[in-house]
């Protein structure tokens, strides 16, 4: 998976940070902040994991699960919602904002360098 991207699909401010992070430990990465053209992005099998929160992203949710990519979603707080949504996902990570960047990076490289088994029709809470 190592010549795989990373998408990543939320606010603009949250993007170019994240991006940034990534970037340095030498991800190639991608952005979307306008949900526009990121259907025909998610139809690309570049990526290996897909980063997103909730609920700014809960419009493409679907999308993301049809593809089964690995997923991190970020969120301020976990509702019953979110845990129904998570539970529809396949291999899928979320993460409690106010992230510990540390902990964000940890995981990310246990994704894309495929250290962590797949959990299938389920999530974790990291």
């Amino acid at each position: 998976m190592l010549d795989k991207k990373i998408l990543i699909i939320d606010e603009a401010g949250f993007c170019r940070i994240c991006a940034a992070i990534l970037e340095f430990e030498g991800y190639g990465i991608e952005t979307v902040t306008n949900f526009d053209n990121s259907i025909v992005r998610l139809d690309d099998n570049k990526f290996g994991l897909i980063i997103t929160s909730y609920p700014y992203g809960i419009s493409l949710f679907e999308d993301i699960k049809r593809k089964n990519t690995s997923t991190i979603i970020l969120s301020d707080h976990i509702n019953g919602e979110l845990i129904n949504i998570l539970e529809g996902f396949n291999n899928s990570y979320c993460m409690i904002k106010p992230l510990d960047y540390q902990k964000f990076r940890s995981l990310v490289k246990q994704v894309m360098n495929g250290d962590l088994s797949n959990v299938q029709g389920g999530y974790n809470i990291v």
